[in-house]
């Protein structure tokens, strides 16, 4: 018997990795010539080779662009909550500066720029109804101009 082609086939079933019930199957099928004096049992071994090869760089490759786009979409989900959220934000902020214009109040001059000497983290505001006090929004520390000496800033 003389054998003058050879056909293998390879494939892989593997669960989708974000979806319940879903199963992804690549696969791949060879056919090739075998010349005069070639071995087929080695020629059918290196096209099986070949085939599973083929077969696992296709699944790996399903994997990979399932993860980036389930990452993309993940971060563009995520992109419309906060923006949604940030909008709703302004809307009450804007609504309270417009129902307690009181509130609305600006830097000291003399605080301008620095940070709170208590915990560093952002720029001193004014007191309402407390000329030349200043409180940090975020740690609650107080000060007045005149009775608090500011470390020099590097």
């Amino acid at each position: 018997m003389k054998i003058q082609t050879i056909q293998v086939s390879a494939g892989r079933t593997f669960n989708h990795p974000h979806e319940s019930y879903s199963n992804l199957r690549p696969s791949v099928t060879l056919i090739a010539t075998v010349d005069d004096g070639e071995d087929a049992v080695a020629a059918t071994k290196a096209l099986q080779a070949q085939a599973e090869q083929l077969v696992e760089d296709h699944k790996q490759g399903l994997l990979k662009s399932l993860e980036d786009l389930f990452d993309l979409t993940e971060r563009q989900r995520e992109m419309v909550q906060l923006k949604s959220q940030l909008e709703a934000a302004q809307g009450r902020l804007d609504q309270i500066r417009q129902d307690h214009p009181q509130l609305v109040q600006g830097t000291l001059s003399e605080t301008a720029g620095r940070k709170c000497p208590n915990c560093g983290c952002r720029e001193l505001v004014a007191r309402v109804g407390r000329p030349g006090e200043f409180i940090c929004p975020d740690c609650g520390f107080i000060g007045s101009e005149g009775k608090f000496a500011f470390p020099s800033e590097s």
